[in-house]
């Protein structure tokens, strides 16, 4: 480690520093944003399936509940546009249902199970509906309308044989005849024109058709005439036979044109029957059908038993037969229509629960899934709180050891320095030769000034106990005292010699470097004239270096001992 930090500058110590803490932090930024996506994926998924599992499932819902109120509100009004809408809601129900299966596989089950429910819903609104076009959806249409066709006709012609009125008049004006013949009292003839007006008046407002009031109106002119004929000779006291005469001829006649046109309570009973026609299309009780053909019967045997021709008669029974069948048809749609509509209801009730089943589900879902994102996102925030924390501590120690690595060996130099003011420290900086960094320099450089130091220290001493030798040898008075002298000198000699070997040493490895050094300018061609001379001067410090090492090596001492 340390060897490879001295092979970096400090800017590029700094810069590799600081580039290493912002690759930290964009570490940690990648990180949360990566959490963040993580985070903002699982809300898509949750939009996207849960969400969209209660979107279609709310859909359903309100697409079944506004089939249902279309449907019942066809069944209360019978208006077609209501019939479409119904459609149209079912169609989206099973559009809602179609998507709800694809966008969720979980719930395509229940998709399948709506679908199949709304259709089978639909299948039987649809069959109501043409039950209801055969009945009629208004009371002109289908069977309401072509049984109305036939007792509106009926009641047209009992009109016609509505004579109770002038019955009653005509049977009064007989009785008042009668009255005449017995007591011979004006008053009677009175009565009998004034019941005769009437009866004019009640033919001329009757239904009758004009040639029958005709016939009626000469035969009661006819009457008229001979009444009052009857009455002057019952009046005047005259034989009267009996009362008979031809006004009793005329009366005859009067009495069998209308008994010709008459059946007793056919309006009346026509109206009971409308009545509980009505009834029964109000309240739609069964019981209903019972009375209608009870006075339908009535009527029938009302027909047979009057004296109208046997022509009007089948005319008449023709169109209560008409009636009576188009009205049992329309009850057996209503049976039809009740089956179908409790089939239809079935369907839907079955549905609501699917639906709401779906939807419960959907819901919860949603919940669980709302709950464990949210547990997911507090748990990544705090791992991002963590990681965070964690880049912060590590840019701090990497901070720290850069600039340790800075100041330490700063401080180092700055004490040895210190102790080269004073001192010849034996200590030396930790340098790497190879290496390229600025206090690496600063420490080679003060351990290069610290050896000079120590070379220059060491050769000023030997120097120093070289002359003191030599002065002791001069000056010794004894044999003993030279041969002191002489050891010491040669000593003080020896140690030069060590201290040339040790910079010959240093030298033959600088040249060495040197060489190394030229030899790749050499491969390099546009440095190779600089490599071949670097080369060349390298051999020749080698080659005076070796020239020097055996001089010194032929006479050690010849030096000291010259000088001496």
């Amino acid at each position: 480690m340390n060897k490879l930090a001295t092979r970096l500058r400090i800017g590029e110590k700094i810069g590799l520093g600081f580039g290493t803490v912002g690759l930290i932090f964009l570490a940690v930024i990648w990180f949360y944003h990566t959490n963040l996506n993580r985070v903002v994926a699982n809300y898509q998924d949750l939009g996207s399936v849960y969400g969209a599992r209660q979107s279609h499932a709310f859909a359903i819902e309100s697409a079944l509940g506004a089939m249902q109120s279309a449907a019942e509100r066809f069944l209360l009004t019978r208006d077609p546009a209501f019939a479409e809408s119904a459609r149209r809601k079912a169609a989206a129900l099973d559009e809602e249902s179609a998507q709800l299966a694809e966008s969720d596989p979980a719930s395509e089950q229940n998709a399948r199970q709506i679908r199949a429910l709304g259709e089978e819903f639909i299948a039987r609104f649809n069959a109501i509906v043409a039950a209801w076009e055969v009945k009629g959806l208004n009371e002109d249409a289908g069977l309401q309308g072509a049984f109305r066709t036939a007792v509106h006709e009926l009641e047209a012609r009992a009109g016609h044989y509505n004579v109770d009125r002038p019955y009653l008049l005509l049977l009064q004006i007989r009785r008042r005849e009668k009255d005449l013949g017995l007591r011979r009292e004006p008053q009677y003839q009175q009565q009998v024109h004034e019941l005769l007006q009437q009866l004019t008046a009640a033919l001329e407002t009757s239904q009758l058709t004009p040639d029958v009031k005709q016939a009626l109106a000469a035969d009661i002119a006819t009457y008229r005439t001979e009444l009052d004929d009857y009455a002057r000779r019952v009046l005047a006291g005259e034989a009267i036979a009996g009362g008979k005469g031809p006004f009793r001829d005329a009366a005859h006649r009067l009495e069998a044109v209308l008994e010709a046109h008459y059946i007793p309570g056919l309006e009346t009973r026509i109206l009971q029957l409308r009545r509980r026609e009505k009834d029964y299309l109000l309240r739609g009780d069964d019981r209903y059908i019972g009375m209608v053909d009870e006075i339908s019967a009535g009527i029938r045997a009302a027909i047979a038993a009057s004296q109208v021709a046997a022509a009007e008669q089948a005319e008449l029974v023709a169109l209560l037969d008409a009636y009576q069948r188009d009205f049992h048809a329309l009850a057996d749609q209503d049976q039809r229509i009740a089956k179908l509509s409790a089939e239809m209801y079935a369907a839907a009730a079955r549905i609501t629960p699917v639906a709401e089943a779906n939807l419960s589900e959907a819901n919860r879902l949603m919940r669980t899934m709302s709950a464990k994102i949210a547990a997911s996102s507090a748990e990544r925030a705090r791992l991002s709180l963590l990681v965070a924390a964690g880049a912060t501590a590590l840019g701090a120690l990497l901070a720290f050891l850069i600039t340790t690595r800075l100041v330490r060996p700063l401080r180092s130099m700055a004490d040895l320095l210190d102790r080269l003011t004073r001192e010849n420290p034996s200590e030396r900086m930790p340098a790497d030769p190879a290496g390229r960094d600025e206090v690496n320099a600063m420490a080679m450089a003060l351990n290069t000034m610290a050896d000079h130091k120590a070379t220059f220290f060491k050769w000023w001493r030997t120097s120093t106990q070289e002359a003191i030798a030599l002065r002791d040898r001069y000056q010794a008075d004894s044999p003993a005292a030279h041969a002191q002298a002489c050891d010491e000198l040669n000593a003080a000699a020896q140690s030069k010699l060590e201290q040339l070997e040790t910079i010959k040493a240093q030298l033959l490895l600088e040249a060495t470097r040197i060489g190394a050094i030229a030899e790749e300018l050499v491969a390099d061609t546009a440095h190779r004239e600089e490599g071949v001379q670097l080369r060349n001067m390298a051999a020749d410090m080698r080659t005076l270096l070796s020239v020097i090492d055996n001089g010194a090596e032929s006479d050690p001492l010849a030096a000291p001992e010259a000088r001496a």
